[in-house]
């Protein structure tokens, strides 16, 4: 037999409450208390009392109900006192923020940190919106953190080689015949490139190759750590220059706060598409080689197409960049269906479940 709940009627309202409950659902009366008890003067009138009378009496009986809480801490499930400590960090930072870049006084190191927090924003967004399942701390800062010690690496080596100065008539010239080749080739190619390596040693050294969705989420971390390193780049260099040179105060802070906050969106967005392509790449050794030229190829042309239309084209710019966000969307909206193919057992609901290994993958190591 099933057990049904009674139901009786809360003395205040005369709605119909479920026993065990121990406030009624529309009125909030304690349905313990009967009437003619305090909460009389709340809900059934008293008209006459005066505020200031049944004030100091209601807080006294109240005041139980805002430290009940702490007496059932550890009914409190140990990812919400994650989520709690995460969301006070969160609050925190700028303002520790403030108290440490005073006293030290380096813009760099404040830029930097500013950078972080704003990355740190955008992966709560991406691990939320992209539902993604088994999530590793570990594997999160890694793939952050190496991708900006080896973007920084390579651009350290490109100014030390002049590499800009070869490539920037071509970039900057007025044919877009001219410049957007060259864009895809001389900016797109080697910046995604430089993002898919940490996503290529994730596949080669990982225990086990994460889920789809899971590895998309690392090659977006992977973007923004690039795409943080090369706005700080920004600030301090060119964006720096120019203020030297016309003191426009508003720009600056404009700049700044686009190149550190919204732009590196969408370096996460062409990097998730190369993590897509090889994650399959991983699991398709007969179109290993395809996969990864593809998943290189599609991201460096997006991103060469928006550096190439971003200053005479705005409209079509922002058509690629939108096209590109759409895309990695559907791909990560597919996922569940392609792990499917794999023979991975797969929870689709809105909450992000752990993918279980039904069957061996045909191959997760490195070529």
């Amino acid at each position: 037999m099933t057990a049904t709940a009674t139901v009786t009627v809360c003395w205040s309202c005369g709605c119909a409450a479920t026993e065990g409950g121990k406030f009624c659902g529309d009125c909030g009366c304690d349905l313990a208390s009967p009437p003619g008890d305090w909460q009389a003067g709340i809900y059934l009138g008293r008209g006459r009392s005066a505020l200031y009378r049944r004030a100091p009496h209601e807080i006294r009986q109240l005041l139980p109900i805002l430290f009940a809480p702490f007496g059932h801490l550890n009914a409190i499930p140990a990812n919400r006192w994650r989520w709690i400590a995460l969301t006070a960090v969160m609050g925190l930072y700028p303002l520790a923020l403030v108290a440490i870049i005073g006293r030290i006084n380096d813009s760099a190191d404040g830029f930097k940190a500013i950078a972080f927090y704003f990355s740190a924003i955008w992966a709560l967004f991406f691990a939320s919106a992209f539902r993604a399942a088994g999530l590793s701390w570990r594997l999160s800062l890694l793939t952050y953190f190496g991708t900006t010690i080896v973007g920084m690496s390579l651009l350290l080596i490109s100014l030390s080689l002049n590499l800009e100065a070869l490539r920037d008539p071509f970039i900057n010239a007025t044919s877009l015949l001219i410049s957007i080749p060259s864009s895809i080739l001389f900016i797109g190619f080697p910046e995604e490139l430089t993002k898919a390596l940490v996503l290529l040693a994730i596949w080669r050294w990982a225990k086990q190759l994460p889920a789809l969705r899971a590895f998309m989420f690392y090659g977006m971390l992977s973007g923004l750590g690039f795409g943080i390193q090369e706005g700080v780049s920004y600030v301090l260099g060119p964006y720096a220059a120019e203020y030297t040179k016309d003191q426009n105060v508003a720009v600056y802070l404009f700049e700044i706060l686009l190149r550190l906050s919204s732009l590196p969106f969408f370096h996460a967005m062409w990097t998730g598409i190369a993590a897509f392509l090889i994650w399959f790449a991983a699991r398709i050794p007969s179109a290993r080689a395809g996969l990864i030229f593809l998943a290189i190829l599609i991201p460096a042309t997006f991103h060469g197409l928006y550096d190439g239309l971003i200053g005479p084209h705005v409209g079509w710019a922002l058509v690629v960049a939108g096209t590109s966000t759409v895309l990695l969307g559907i791909y990560a909206a597919s996922a569940a269906q392609f792990e499917r193919w794999f023979g991975l057992t797969v929870d689709d609901s809105d909450e992000p479940q752990t993918i279980r290994v039904r069957q061996a993958p045909a191959a997760s190591g490195g070529s």
